[in-house]
């Protein structure tokens, strides 16, 4: 390696960061040179699952927002009394709305408007157990269920199946690695829950999804035999 070349890694991990670099070195047994591979490489998935999961969170979004309005009769379901979330959701409601607040000030806004600032995290909560707020009878058995007609294993493995999304997503949107996961296992799952809420969606990211592409590139771009994509 060129004196120029080690300068120009040293500039890139430092840019990166020795701690957040550490664990692509580790992984690569300390040949910085293939941990730098490791690292674009790892940004590729990442971009390449946003697609995925971006559409999984809307669908999901939209078509549980669609069953509890047509369940308690108006757009904004969470001020029916029976249909509250609990404390925690009722937080994320409030921030959704304060968050509104601040940045239109002088433009109305509705329940539609609530539903887009809510967070991934707040929908996949109420296919969770609500804690002592009983999410099983309060949405899953009046409701939620009918969506997941397809989802054979019940409430709590769907849940966790979203969970496990709900944290890929997280790690994608703080910028922390993903290449320790299995990734192969992490699409699968996306799309099959993408499948229970939107068949369709489904079908185009099976057709024209990136994921698999990527994943088949990781061996050949750490070996430098394909170049990385940034």
């Amino acid at each position: 390696m060129s004196g120029r070349g080690v300068e120009d890694d040293d500039r890139l991990i430092e840019a990166i960061s020795t701690e957040r670099f550490r664990p692509f070195l580790h992984k690569c047994g300390g040949d910085r040179r293939r941990a730098l591979r490791l690292y674009a490489w790892d940004s590729e998935v990442a971009r390449a699952l946003q697609s995925p999961l971006r559409d999984l969170e809307i669908s999901l979004r939209n078509r549980l927002h669609r069953q509890l309005v047509g369940r308690h009769g108006q757009d904004a379901w969470w001020d029916v009394p029976k249909a509250r979330p609990n404390y925690k959701g009722q937080d994320m409601l409030d921030r959704a709305w304060k968050t509104l607040e601040d940045r239109r000030p002088y433009r109305p806004f509705g329940p539609c408007d609530i539903v887009a600032q809510l967070s991934f995290g707040f929908w996949v909560s109420l296919l969770g157990p609500g804690g002592g707020d009983n999410y099983e009878m309060k949405y899953w058995n009046s409701s939620l269920r009918h969506v997941f007609r397809e989802h054979r294993g019940g409430r709590p493995a769907l849940y966790r199946q979203f969970q496990f999304m709900l944290t890929l997503r997280n790690r994608i949107a703080h910028h922390e690695c993903v290449f320790q996961r299995h990734l192969d296992q992490d699409l699968d799952t996306a799309l099959t829950l993408l499948r229970y809420v939107s068949p369709a969606m489904a079908d185009r990211h099976e057709k024209h999804g990136q994921v698999p592409e990527v994943l088949a590139r990781r061996k050949a771009v750490l070996s430098g035999q394909e170049p990385m994509r940034l």
